[in-house]
């Protein structure tokens, strides 16, 4: 049990911090001090002198560092904290401000004690940072700059084809659908180069290799999902369930009931990454086209009056179990796999019978 909570409220040039003491929750909330550092490697040192120096006795061991997910500006506080050995939970910031009811105005010192504040109601629940390898870092990276390169890629091309088809024919048009066409050749060149790269970083390192074979094995996933999988869940020990996965891709359906006036269908949720969704709807696409794995469960589906939409929606949330249960079981997909199983255990326990007989 921690003694002292830091709420850390973080912005890209400096970072607020509230410190409250938890030694004793009857008391209710203890505000200890608020600082502000800089959001740079000497501010977080400053941070930690000031932390170790909050109550005279307690360490920095008996201290619980929480901030929000703030996208890059957080990783290098966390990664700091962590290679000291200490404890920092790294938690949404749309959680944080749902859990805290109703509040009038905000400002950088009220946001990092009420961090601290749900830190402290929350504390069984903390979730411990730990830093990702710098091969995955570098994965995502390379998976949001190809993503980056794709969007200019049809940005260019949708606004060279709308001049080719609406401009006069005249020499200065001609140039510029000339030139953005090669625009489009060059950024797509760059796709490739970055795909490359991602291949040479994944054939690196070994257990992200056996995972991309065993991803790719699945017949309408590619290079991109299956580096989303990799990526997104820390070679699937950030996130090691699949239903985990599926609610954070945003493809889990929840159900809304209460008493006798409230019964809603399950549906898909707002809260969720939309652009790995977006990729996987795409392969989930291929999995119901004809000789797509899913395509006999597609025909059920809308044979039973199913609408598209639930119907690919299943698909992807079949794929994500899919990929996890391969993962889980070190093996490649095999279609009909189910029946292929319990083929090969019948002849196997057959083998052990003929042995045991001999």
């Amino acid at each position: 049990m921690k003694k002292i909570v830091v709420g850390i409220d973080i912005s890209k040039e400096k970072i607020d911090a509230s410190a409250i003491d938890v030694r004793d929750s009857q008391l209710g909330v203890v505000k200890l001090d608020y600082q502000v550092f800089e959001n740079r490697p000497m501010g977080f040192r400053r941070m930690l002198v000031w932390a170790r120096h909050l109550i005279k006795g307690v360490g920095l061991e008996d201290v619980l560092f929480c901030c929000e997910t703030t996208g890059g500006y957080d990783r290098c506080l966390c990664d700091y904290v962590y290679a000291k050995g200490l404890d920092i939970w790294r938690e949404g910031a749309l959680q944080i401000k749902r859990s805290m009811g109703v509040r009038k105005g905000k400002d950088d010192k009220a946001d990092s004690l009420m961090i601290s504040e749900y830190a402290m109601r929350h504390m069984d629940k903390a979730v411990i940072y730990e830093t990702a390898s710098d091969t995955i870092r570098e994965l995502k990276a390379l998976f949001l700059y190809r993503h980056k390169l794709v969007q200019e890629k049809t940005e260019k091309k949708v606004r060279a084809q709308h001049l080719k088809d609406t401009a006069a024919k005249s020499k200065s048009m001609q140039f510029i659908v000339r030139d953005a066409m090669k625009s489009v050749r060059t950024v797509d060149k760059s796709i490739k180069q970055c795909e490359k790269q991602i291949l040479e970083l994944i054939e690196g390192d070994e257990e992200l290799k056996k995972s991309y074979g065993h991803i790719t094995s699945v017949s309408g996933i590619g290079i991109v999902n299956a580096t989303a999988f990799i990526a997104y869940s820390n070679n699937f020990k950030g996130i090691v369930t699949a239903n985990k996965m599926a609610s954070y891709w945003g493809v889990a359906a929840f159900r809304d009931t209460s008493g006798t006036s409230v019964d809603k269908k399950a549906y898909v949720k707002c809260y969720s990454n939309s652009l790995l969704k977006a990729y996987l709807t795409e392969a989930a696409g291929w999995t119901i086209k004809e000789n797509g794995i899913y395509y006999d469960y597609y025909l059920r589906m809308k044979a039973a009056g199913k609408p598209y939409g639930v119907i690919i929606n299943n698909a992807r949330n079949k794929l994500i179990h899919l990929v996890y249960s391969l993962v889980a079981n070190d093996t490649d997909y095999e279609r009909n796999h189910e029946l292929l199983r319990v083929q090969r255990k019948g002849r196997t326990e057959m083998s052990a019978q003929l042995e045991n007989i001999n």
